[in-house]
């Protein structure tokens, strides 16, 4: 089967469709994650208010079936790009998608921003993506620990 994907910059009403496609993507219970449409839209809508111009969508006959957004954020060394998102549907996965939204996402900010560096999250415990990125040219920060607590428990704390 062919499979022809278009890949272009998302647009502000794709993104009460790309809900359900973020779910889909996420839906492992080994990441603990419970996305809703609701979350999801809600989460894509807040990275696509701050960063529209590195918004990108993949298209398959039609319909929206991936994503990929990220962020800069000025440093002491230039501009880094910033954590990110990035799903694919389960249906469209192992197909080149994540690769083709991340040149071109990298190449718009290369164009715009000069970025010098792209700090992201993944997850640990699973062999894919971690080392899909570390293939990219990703390494762990040995000296950095991402670290989170409840709101309310840090100020019970203080």
């Amino acid at each position: 089967m062919d499979f022809t994907y278009n890949i272009r910059l998302m647009q502000s009403d794709d993104l009460s469709k790309l809900g359900s496609v973020y779910m889909r993507a996420f839906q492992d219970p080994e990441l603990k994650e419970h996305w809703s449409e609701t979350s999801a839209n809600a989460l894509l809508s807040d990275w696509f208010r701050r960063q529209p111009d590195l918004a990108f969508v993949a298209e398959f006959e039609q319909k929206l079936v991936g994503g990929f957004i990220v962020g800069i954020r000025p440093w002491w060394d230039g501009n880094h790009l910033v954590d990110g998102e990035l799903f694919i549907d389960p249906e469209h996965q192992g197909r080149g998608l994540a690769s083709r939204l991340i040149r071109q996402a990298l190449t718009i900010a290369n164009e715009k921003y000069s970025p010098v560096m792209w700090e992201t999250y993944t997850f640990r415990s699973q062999e894919f993506p971690l080392n899909w990125y570390k293939k990219l040219g990703f390494r762990e920060i040995e000296d950095w620990v991402m670290i989170r607590a409840g709101v309310l428990q840090v100020l019970e704390s203080l």
